[in-house]
């Protein structure tokens, strides 16, 4: 008898030691889908944020009589695509600063006049070198595809007046320079 109620309380004592280790298990899943939940909240939250700060800044470009297209309000951005007509006029009047994001290589055969020449692969390291004016800014690369990254980039950085030169370089029918 004696026996047998041992051997109930070593099977008791090792079902107790296994819903222990279950219920263990359910706690730190319960932990990890807790956290999970946090850091999405946290994400959305800061992403809010920022699209409600993309909004104040649209709201406040407008209030400033600056141009703000419908593709940049449908888009959630603070930079616009110019055309390189306009681009060429607003180099020939002045008070436009450029950036060139394309690789030395790139430029070697030639940049716009003037031009700060910024490599996309070093933006974030170089971008502090780009006043913070909100003067007008003309950004390009080749085709406009690493230009309005780079537009983007630097809009959420605070940067402000950013244009992104629609086709590049090679739609450009003004003045080139060598490289300085």
């Amino acid at each position: 008898m004696a026996l047998a109620a041992l051997i109930l309380s070593v099977l008791a004592l090792i079902l107790a030691l296994r819903a222990s280790s279950i219920a263990g298990r359910h706690a730190q899943a319960v932990e990890d889908v807790e956290s999970d939940a946090r850091r999405r909240i946290d994400n959305s939250r800061e992403e809010l944020d920022g699209e409600l700060g993309t909004l104040r800044e649209m709201v406040a470009m407008m209030a400033d009589g600056q141009p703000l297209s419908g593709e940049m309000v449908r888009e959630g951005r603070l930079w616009r695509d110019v055309l390189p007509t306009e681009a060429a006029e607003l180099v020939t009047r002045g008070g436009v600063r450029i950036v060139d994001v394309r690789s030395p290589q790139e430029t070697a055969g030639g940049v716009i006049p003037g031009a700060m020449l910024v490599p996309i692969d070093e933006l974030e390291d170089r971008a502090r070198e780009i006043p913070r004016d909100g003067k007008p800014t003309v950004v390009y690369c080749a085709g406009g595809g690493r230009s309005a990254a780079a537009c983007e980039y630097l809009s959420r950085e605070g940067w402000l007046g950013l244009m992104n030169l629609q086709g590049g370089i090679s739609s450009w029918t003004g003045p080139t320079a060598a490289p300085s």
